[in-house]
């Protein structure tokens, strides 16, 4: 294993215990485990964004790497295709200044490529903030096995507009 591997994990794995305030040997504690299929991956993202927009990231700092991106690609109002790109810092202090609003997301179909160490997933998705549907679109994910399991290297996303809704068969 590249020692590069190895101070990530052991990053993680540090960060992971202290804010969860446990000791851990290798992976995070029950509630943050990491997926250990690909298959999986849709399940934890959902439960590390549920919840208070507030709350405290340490599943969501477990499943990404440190690395990790997020890019949110949108529309201008000329229909121009532009992209937001994000570090997880960046994401948990944007998610964080909608203060005490309740998300809730869930991947509403997805599709696995795997091969080896690496996968793809293809995922719709539905995000509600308050009970309200915010958000509805596309999930891009990539995602690499560690020895503690799957994690994500990386999210593009793309919210549903009137002139890009979402294809029929992404819809559970």
């Amino acid at each position: 294993m590249h020692h590069a591997i190895q101070r990530t994990l052991f990053s993680a794995t540090i960060l992971a215990g202290a804010l969860a305030g446990s000791a851990m040997a290798q992976a995070p504690d029950a509630g943050c485990a990491l997926p250990s299929d690909p298959n999986g991956i849709p399940a934890a993202l959902d439960a590390a964004i549920t919840g208070p927009a507030d709350k405290d990231r340490a599943c969501m700092k477990a499943l990404l790497i440190p690395e990790a991106r997020m890019i949110i690609v949108s529309l201008g109002t000329d229909g121009v295709p532009s992209y937001t790109l994000l570090t997880l810092d960046d994401w948990i202090a944007r998610t964080k200044a909608r203060g005490h609003a309740l998300l809730q997301e869930e991947q509403l179909k997805f599709h696995v490529e795997r091969n080896g160490n690496i996968a793809h997933l293809w995922s719709s998705y539905a995000l509600h903030s308050d009970g309200k549907q915010a958000a509805r679109g596309i999930n891009s994910i990539q995602a690499i096995r560690e020895a503690a399991g799957w994690r994500v290297v990386g999210i593009m996303l793309q919210a549903e507009t009137a002139t890009a809704p979402l294809p029929k068969e992404y819809l559970p």
